[in-house]
């Protein structure tokens, strides 16, 4: 049963880091033209994940970490919203965002690098500490928003950015995974 469950986590992780990695790839590539097409997209995910999230609240059971997750869901349609609303005027909303959204992510691997994979005696786990430093390096950077002034070089660091965040999430999870005991 708890097999079944990792393995099932297991598959999440590697289709939501293949889909970032896309996603990263294609904010990359596409012309600046396109630019207003994006934020508006990523404005309507965003409000369509939270909805997704709140049916999952409504339809499951009510503990605490659900209850966490319904106001997480709520903030991103929220957040959602005023994407749609706002614009162009959006790049500093967005880097506090992904600002931070990098650093914890960059702090939760870290931890995981240090607490599990190290402890476990997983080669490399020193490799996933330092990739998970410059997630936390550039959460700082884009949080602090100091080198672009319009929207498409923003994209542009972003696309890198979630690239990177994708990669070093794949890292983890073959670094920090369970070995299943048979």
């Amino acid at each position: 049963m708890l097999f079944e469950a990792l393995d099932k986590l297991r598959q999440q992780t590697i289709i939501s880091s293949v889909i970032f990695m896309v996603v990263g790839l294609f904010m990359l590539v596409v012309p600046a033209q396109y630019d207003s097409v994006i934020v508006y997209t990523v404005g309507c995910l965003l409000i369509i994940f939270g909805e997704v999230m709140v049916w999952d609240f409504i339809a499951g059971d009510k503990k605490l970490i659900d209850s966490i997750v319904f106001t997480f869901a709520l903030l991103l349609i929220l957040l959602g919203i005023y994407i749609l609303v706002s614009g162009d005027d959006i790049l500093k909303v967005l880097s506090v965002l992904f600002g931070i959204l990098l650093m914890f992510d960059g702090f939760h691997s870290t931890v995981y690098a240090w607490v599990y994979a190290r402890r476990a005696g997983k080669k490399w786990w020193g490799v996933l500490v330092v990739l998970s430093l410059m997630l936390i390096a550039a959460g700082i950077i884009i949080f602090l928003n100091p080198w672009w002034k319009t929207s498409h070089s923003f994209l542009k660091v972003i696309g890198g950015v979630i690239l990177f965040a994708s990669a070093t999430g794949i890292i983890r999870l073959i670094l920090v995974w369970p070995i299943r005991k048979s």
